[in-house]
């Protein structure tokens, strides 16, 4: 009966020991790094982004995600590599996503907002006191930009026509000289480029209009549909929560982001520092879901209706979901109105 025993119990040791293998297999598989190449314009509001690339701060490898970033000239540029297939995760204009989203061209998921916050801002010569005072002015911007989209906005909450101010195509990096040279009566621009403005220009010029009255800049991180099919809602999940860590840090400690953020952009910090302290930052950086960001989205559409560049909203729920953020952090999401 003692060998009966002995044998029994060296089965079920047996038996024990090889489930224990099995499980720690499978819990090394779950915890193998997954790669996520993000792609960040070459602008210091994408300091989340180099937070996560940044491995000395061990936000990613806490999260089981190996991050490979690079930097483009624009967030358009982000999304075009991503639809490409050579980006995980991209950060274009919501105002030239939202068509590519109703037509089926572009195919991404979002669980977490990026930026939420007034960047634009409009600098015209000291002159122009009233908003109507624009009205056969010239303002600089980018054509089809950020810019335009913001003048448009602001201009029909003022009540005036926007073929009564004409726009100017002017490079971004041109803007402060060409408004200092008088070739245009103002400019319109994220920062830093205003402030840039004002200082190049002195005072002949001065900040005008109330921009973020109409117009927010807000957007979310676009993961695309192959990457999240490929990885599952676990690395979703996972990716969310390393954003909301490089956020923190960003805000917990904003010296150490500057100069993250500085060394990415081959900047120094104090020049990262100041623009922040000029663009809002780093509260631009929400790391939430509420209904006024997507409130915002409603009015994106509403204008690319009235511009004829978009027939209707693409389905919202398609495109954002809070799931992945309610298992972070219940508490960033913050939406009643809208069921995503």
């Amino acid at each position: 009966m003692r060998m009966h025993f002995r044998s029994a119990w060296r089965l079920m040791a047996a038996i024990a020991t090889t489930q224990l293998l099995v499980a720690g297999s499978a819990w090394a598989q779950a915890q193998a790094p997954v790669t996520v190449r993000i792609g960040a314009a070459s602008n210091v509001l994408f300091g989340p982004v180099f937070v996560l690339a940044d491995a000395s701060n061990g936000i990613a490898a806490r999260h089981g995600l190996r991050i490979e970033s690079r930097v483009f000239n624009s967030g358009i540029a982000t999304m075009e590599a991503a639809l490409a297939g050579n980006l995980d995760v991209a950060f274009p204009n919501t105002r030239i996503l939202l068509p590519l989203l109703k037509s089926g061209k572009a195919c991404f998921k979002a669980g977490i907002g990026f930026v939420d916050v007034n960047t634009v801002n409009m600098v015209t010569t000291a002159d122009i006191k009233q908003p109507k005072q624009l009205e056969g002015k010239k303002i600089g911007t980018r054509k089809g930009g950020i810019g335009e989209v913001a003048l448009h906005m602001w201009l029909a909450k003022q009540g005036i026509e926007r073929s009564k101010v004409e726009t100017v195509n002017i490079a971004e990096e041109d803007l402060p000289i060409a408004l200092a040279k008088g070739t245009v009566d103002g400019i319109i621009w994220p920062e830093p480029i205003p402030s840039l403005a004002l200082e190049v220009a002195g005072s002949k010029v001065h900040r005008f209009g109330d921009i973020g009255s109409a117009f927010r800049d807000t957007s979310v991180v676009n993961v695309t549909c192959d990457w999240v099919n490929k990885n599952g809602d676990a690395a979703m999940t996972r990716l969310t929560a390393a954003w909301v860590d490089a956020v923190e840090l960003l805000k917990r400690d904003p010296e150490a982001g500057a100069r993250i953020t500085a060394k990415a952009l081959q900047l120094s910090t104090e020049d990262v520092r100041k623009i922040w302290r000029n663009g809002g930052w780093p509260g631009g950086w929400p790391a939430t879901l509420t209904d006024s960001q997507i409130d915002m989205y409603f009015t994106y559409g509403d204008y690319l209706r009235a511009n004829k560049e978009m027939a209707e909203m693409p389905e919202l729920a398609n495109w954002i979901s809070s799931k992945w953020l309610r298992q972070v952090d219940p508490k960033r999401v913050q939406l009643s109105k809208y069921k995503l």
